[in-house]
């Protein structure tokens, strides 16, 4: 339950919020045309988030109640995309690779570590001879959210970090949301598709097929809009 509240969070970016603060995309003497791309780009599993539950306005027993409702459904609904066999990382991380080809980057991925939290890594792998930059792609949180208007759809929270690979210095830092709760200035926001729109949960984990493509298709969304900031 800590993990989805945390990674709700991160979708929850209102305007009370400081506005986020990003580092737009410095280019290097030679031009970045080969990438490594840090391991562990996704967290185990989707969360299924009703932002607006109307339990946790009933006191202790109410937030109570409403968590294990919340933790009810972000189980079903893993399980529907486990039913699919749904690989998302497997998916988002081949997209990437070939979103920086077509920009004329060779992108491949490191080997290690997992992360121990859902943050930008202190220490980095060794990349092969040749490798310019690397690419830290921290996918904070993803799945789907219902943000009040009893519509379920697919959502992507994600910071992203490109790394000189000689000097260890940031070329690019920013946080691209996909389909937030509540937008922040800074952030790079993108619409979500209205084509992977659920009435309710059971509506959800009938259709676990689409379910898996609503959530492929927001994250190649998200990689699509990393790619542009390298630039």
């Amino acid at each position: 339950m800590k993990e989805s509240i945390a990674a709700l969070g991160l979708l929850s970016l209102g305007a009370c919020a400081s506005p986020y603060v990003g580092t737009p995309y410095t280019a290097p003497a030679v031009p970045v045309t080969s990438v490594g791309i840090v391991d562990d780009t996704l967290p185990d599993e989707a969360i299924a988030y009703e932002a607006a539950s109307t339990m946790g306005n009933f006191g202790l027993l109410g937030a109570l109640i409403d968590a294990g409702v919340q933790d009810s459904r972000k189980d079903r609904v893993n399980e529907a995309l486990a039913s699919v066999n749904h690989t998302p990382e497997a998916t988002f991380e081949a997209h990437l690779i070939g979103a920086l080809a077509d920009a004329g980057i060779k992108g491949a991925m490191l080997q290690g570590p997992d992360r121990e939290k859902r943050a930008f890594l202190e220490k980095y792998p060794a990349a092969p001879a040749g490798t310019q930059a690397l690419i830290d792609f921290n996918v904070t949180g993803y799945g789907y959210v219902n943000a009040g208007n009893q519509l379920w759809r697919p959502t992507v929270a994600a910071d992203v970090k490109m790394i000189d690979a000689a000097t260890g210095k940031t070329l690019m830092e920013n946080r691209i949301v996909y389909n937030p709760v509540d937008a922040q200035a800074g952030i790079v926001t993108l619409a979500p598709n209205p084509e992977f729109v659920f009435q309710n949960r059971e509506d959800m984990i009938s259709q676990p097929e689409r379910l898996a493509e609503g959530i492929d298709d927001a994250l190649k969304q998200v990689a699509d809009a990393a790619v542009r900031l390298m630039k």
